[in-house]
């Protein structure tokens, strides 16, 4: 006899056809297209308006916390009354914030900005995720999540590539009317305002798409108690947390390794290519990857694999040496974001998936806020009153970025115990 639960899942799956997971890439490629555009040239524009490295922490912190904070409680209700409306509005969200932050001169506004934009993502992540688990079961869930995040992964560097390369050669930006005079990096802003579309398109194909979610009326909405209540949870969440902790350090210190570099608008969308490949070349593996080493092995590859990008960013003294840091930094965070994804997915029920993404982005944005914030407060200790272009800020910077690879290396040793645990097992 098959279980409910299978039962369930089968009949979910038999409701959301082919064209439903089509559409999903579509909305993968709009999403992951305004998500692009956001990463690369947000922060090059705050630290091009003066954002000294606490500003950054609190930026990068807010960022990451912010879109974090609430995923618990907007998954619980993607559960309860469908992933669509709450996808719907977190777009909406998205695409005015972005907006904003194209015309924003104001290190203060500009966090404030970037906390409304983080609520937007952060009733996306764990709507999309559960979406995806929706029109997935257990054996597929690897391969399907893998294939639509490629295509929009893909789609969106493609779209970021040729408009980072008309951005520079094209002479309108530079004299674009609708910005004022007051304002600096006219190339980054413009293309933080083409990503505002594609997050408008997203919320427009959302309309578009058949609600997933069949089983919502009969839903409740499941508090973070309960969820914290799996055991499996609890050790995935306490193995992975210290080092999504130690990972964020790097975060509010990378922008200054660029912006130093002064990247055109083209040679940002290469790297910003070259990572989208990496990220999409690990999604479409990650199955292959899995049926040999299992998810925990998986999980540990990915962040071997991150281990070495604060080491090359440290002694990169020209901008195409960070090709190198994008292309382990992509590879790694897509092969660790589809192994952790599954097996959040694989604990939760059908009535739970939202919930269980959500709980576990919360406690990674708290993780991640504060070795951000940390490694800021560090950082503007050491380097206080040098600007980002002097030879001795510099030299700072690549003393932390060494450490931070130490530091990594060592946070990777209890997901080693985690990996080798399953071992056990068999």
């Amino acid at each position: 006899m098959v279980p409910l639960k299978n039962q369930d899942e089968h009949q979910l799956l038999e409701n959301n056809s082919r064209k439903e997971k089509i559409k999903a890439m579509f909305i993968s490629a709009a999403s992951s297209g305004g998500q692009q555009f956001y990463f690369n040239y947000a922060t090059l524009i705050a630290v091009g308006i003066g954002a000294n490295p606490i500003q950054m922490s609190f930026i990068t912190g807010i960022q990451n916390l912010g879109s974090a904070l609430f995923q618990g409680f907007f998954g619980r209700l993607s559960d309860r009354f469908g992933r669509k409306i709450i996808l719907f509005l977190g777009f909406i969200i998205a695409t005015i914030t972005t907006i904003y932050l194209a015309f924003n001169a104001s290190t203060i506004i500009f966090m404030v900005i970037i906390a409304l934009y983080s609520l937007g993502i952060s009733m996306v992540i764990p709507s999309w995720n559960a979406l995806l688990g929706d029109i997935s079961s257990e054996k597929t869930r690897i391969k399907i999540i893998g294939q639509i995040s490629m295509v929009g992964t893909i789609s969106a560097s493609l779209i970021l590539l040729i408009l980072g390369f008309l951005t520079d050669y094209l002479p309108f930006p530079e004299n674009y009317s609708i910005f004022a005079n007051n304002l600096t990096d006219y190339k980054y802003r413009f293309m933080m305002f083409c990503g505002s579309f594609l997050f408008a398109l997203a919320a427009i194909l959302i309309i578009a798409l058949k609600e997933t979610n069949i089983f919502k009326q009969k839903n409740r909405l499941k508090s973070i108690k309960e969820i914290t209540r799996n055991k499996s949870f609890v050790i995935l969440s306490s193995v992975t947390l210290f080092w999504w902790f130690v990972m964020s350090f790097l975060w509010p210190l990378s922008p200054y390794v660029l912006k130093r570099l002064d990247p055109s608008s083209a040679e940002v969308a290469i790297l910003s290519a070259v990572y989208a490949a990496s990220t999409a070349l690990s999604q479409i593996s990650a199955r292959r990857i899995v049926d040999k080493i299992g998810r925990r092995f998986t999980i540990l590859f990915g962040i071997i694999t991150l281990c070495v990008v604060p080491l090359i960013l440290a002694y990169s003294v020209y901008w195409y040496i960070i090709i190198f840091a994008n292309f382990f930094g992509g590879f790694g965070n897509g092969i660790l974001m589809v192994a952790i994804s599954a097996e959040v997915l694989d604990m939760a029920d059908y009535k739970t998936k939202g919930a269980f993404s959500g709980v576990y982005n919360l406690l990674m944005g708290i993780a991640t806020f504060c070795g951000s914030f940390l490694c800021g407060i560090l950082f503007d200790f050491f380097a206080k009153g040098m600007e980002y272009q002097d030879i001795n800020f510099f030299n700072v910077l690549k003393v932390f970025l060494i450490i931070i690879t130490a530091i990594r290396v060592l946070a990777s040793i209890p997901v080693l115990f985690y990996a080798l645990k399953s071992l056990e097992k068999e």
